[in-house]
């Protein structure tokens, strides 16, 4: 992994990536990333990037130092590390949620620290070939597979609003298609994507919440104490209320 320089008069932290690197092929588990300033807000006041919804990648673009890690390549929980390591130290670590209390059934807000989220636990090992390994229990076929890659999600995305509403999209075998990788220890693509036509489903299922369940990220997820007292769980979402600062609002 080769070492940029960067200037000296740029502050910066080192970011450690939820994803560990698994899906990149410098496998870089850190990066550094610049504190925001005040050209920072050129981005994001610009019409243009506001109107395409580009400024995240933009910003993305400038504050990111390291640069063997192609933006459009950062996976999802990448991203989330870094803006919320941009938003914890320009505009502080406290984040108002509005939820609900379930014993009454009325919205209210509570204030969490962001600063406080953790790693979600990764136990998996890959193998020679950077695959996972799972056993489906109704086809009692071995599989190995990989996480989806960024560029993936994105061609997913573009599956999705290409259908418009015309017909059904193939979401979910598109999805299974692009993460297996072997079938049995058959590797070749018309096989394998066979294979995933003919899948039962309670194997597909069981397989996508296993991917879920296992994927390296955030644990967005924070406990808080409702009005009547008693404690549940709230996730972080990175909706109008994250970004406000940002916008000086």
């Amino acid at each position: 992994m080769e070492d940029y320089k960067i200037d000296p008069t740029i502050a910066y932290d080192v970011i450690e990536l939820p994803s560990r690197g698994i899906h990149y092929t410098s496998k870089r588990k850190s990066v550094r990333v610049a504190y925001l300033t005040a050209s920072d807000e050129n981005i994001l006041s610009s019409p243009s990037f506001l109107n395409t919804n580009t400024v995240i990648t933009e910003l993305l673009k400038r504050k990111i130092l390291d640069r063997d890690l192609p933006i459009d390549e950062i996976v999802e929980e990448d991203r989330q590390a870094i803006l919320i390591f941009l938003r914890n130290t320009a505009f502080g670590t406290e984040y108002t949620v509005t939820t609900t209390d379930p014993k009454t059934d009325q919205e209210f807000d509570v204030v969490v620290n962001l600063e406080s989220l953790k790693l979600k636990d990764f136990n998996l090992i890959e193998n020679s070939e950077g695959e996972y390994s799972y056993y489906l229990e109704k086809s009692k076929t071995d599989i190995t597979f990989k996480f989806l890659t960024q560029k993936q999600e994105t061609e997913i995305n573009k599956i999705k609003e290409s259908w418009n509403g015309n017909g059904v999209a193939p979401i979910v075998t598109k999805q299974l298609e692009m993460m297996i990788k072997s079938v049995g220890g058959i590797r070749e693509a018309l096989k394998i994507r066979n294979f995933v036509e003919m899948m039962p489903i309670k194997d597909s299922q069981d397989f996508r919440k296993f991917v879920q369940d296992n994927k390296p990220g955030l644990d967005l997820t924070q406990s808080v104490t409702t009005p009547s007292g008693d404690t549940i769980q709230v996730n972080i979402g990175f909706g109008v209320e994250f970004f406000r600062p940002f916008y000086g609002l």
